[in-house]
């Protein structure tokens, strides 16, 4: 069970990540020292930085459904819900 607990956390903090402003930060950060001169390499850090944040999102949510699918053909769907939010505050 300790492993479907690391998995659940770790996959919900993937998709966490995913959602985060790097790109902007990042850029924000270059421009401020002065790093970044133009507006072309901008957007290009920033679909290499998207790129890399989809990626993450989909491995997280790779292992939480997983974890999802397994728990819904042992406890059914209507109570998949709830067992996860044990398994997560556990």
């Amino acid at each position: 069970m300790q492993s479907h607990l690391v998995r659940l956390r770790l996959g919900i903090l993937l998709i966490i990540l995913s959602w985060s402003p790097f790109a902007q930060i990042v850029i924000s950060i270059l421009r401020n020292h002065g790093h970044l001169s133009s507006d072309g390499s901008a957007t290009n850090l920033r679909l290499v930085i998207w790129g890399i944040q989809i990626v993450v999102g989909l491995v997280g949510l790779l292992l939480v459904g997983k974890l999802t699918m397994q728990e819904a053909k042992r406890a059914g769907w209507r109570r998949t819900p709830k067992h996860l939010w044990r398994l997560f505050w556990r």
